[in-house]
């Protein structure tokens, strides 16, 4: 009786990994599969942004600095810039030198998700992630949730701490000067220990 037993075991063992792996996130179908990355990717964007119902609609003069240097046309696109990327694609197609043509939106995102790799697959769901918030957020909400989460150097994130380790002040009593240098440091951030070499960038 006891050899019936054991005899069974493997079977049921077999039965019950199968059931496992069906029931498995990996086994559902992919359009569902990819409502529910888009859906958790939101929600993870979501907790990096800051609704604010009561705060002044004038921009900083870091935040202008940052418009200048980062993405000119933040307020007229949705989320992506069409003629930036069909211009950026031609490079790559000619073999010249080419860039991401990320806006600010599609760089919120990225800050927000995690996602960092270098693929155009990658690149897609970033403009997608980047359009569908335009639904829900305001531009200056995004432009102001990217810069209260963005890189600025080692151990600094935020633009209130860029603003606090480089000049001990608030991003909104940066003068001209001082809001260019903090602007930059989102494509020269600053290292643990900066040499002149990072100064003069």
């Amino acid at each position: 009786m006891l050899v019936g037993y054991r005899n069974l075991i493997p079977q049921c063992c077999s039965v019950a990994f199968s059931m496992v792996t069906r029931t498995s996130p990996f086994r559902i179908p992919f359009p569902r599969r990819f409502l529910i990355r888009i859906h958790l990717d939101l929600f993870q964007i979501a907790r990096h942004t800051r609704e604010r119902s009561s705060y002044p609609v004038e921009l900083t003069l870091v935040e202008k600095m940052v418009l200048i240097s980062e993405d000119r046309k933040f307020f007229r696109h949705n989320g992506f810039d069409g003629k930036a990327l069909a211009r950026e694609i031609l490079k790559a197609a000619s073999f010249r030198k080419f860039g991401g043509a990320s806006t600010i939106d599609m760089q919120f995102v990225r800050t927000a998700t995690g996602y960092y790799e270098p693929t155009i697959r990658r690149k897609l769901y970033e403009i997608l992630l980047a359009y569908l918030i335009q639904f829900k957020y305001m531009k200056i909400e995004i432009l102001r949730s990217y810069l209260d989460c963005a890189f600025f150097g080692s151990h600094i994130y935020g633009v209130k701490k860029a603003a606090n380790v480089m000049f001990n002040k608030h991003p909104d009593t940066l003068n001209r000067s001082e809001a260019s240098i903090v602007a930059a440091m989102l494509v020269y951030p600053r290292p643990v220990n900066p040499n002149i070499a990072w100064e003069k960038r």
